[in-house]
């Protein structure tokens, strides 16, 4: 088990994970961070754009665990 911190980061913009989570393991923390992207994404209807931003997943001491870009869970165009 690990606990983990989820923090969201773009240009100039930082939302901090002041609370955390508990995990299995690293996937079930790609899960996590993958779904956090997913909701804050389609919570802007387009109003914003998300291209440069990622999940920084970090452990108790903000050692890097996972980087994790919000591109991984965007619409592409065909």
């Amino acid at each position: 088990m690990f606990y983990l911190y989820f923090h969201c980061a773009g240009p100039g913009e930082i939302l901090i994970d002041r609370d955390g989570a508990e995990v299995l393991d690293l996937i079930e923390a790609r899960d996590r961070a993958l779904t956090l992207a997913r909701i804050l994404v389609e919570g802007a209807y387009g109003t914003r754009d998300f291209t440069d931003w990622h999940v920084y997943v970090s452990d108790e001491d903000d050692e890097e665990m996972l980087l994790i870009p919000f591109s991984d869970v965007m619409p592409t165009l065909h």
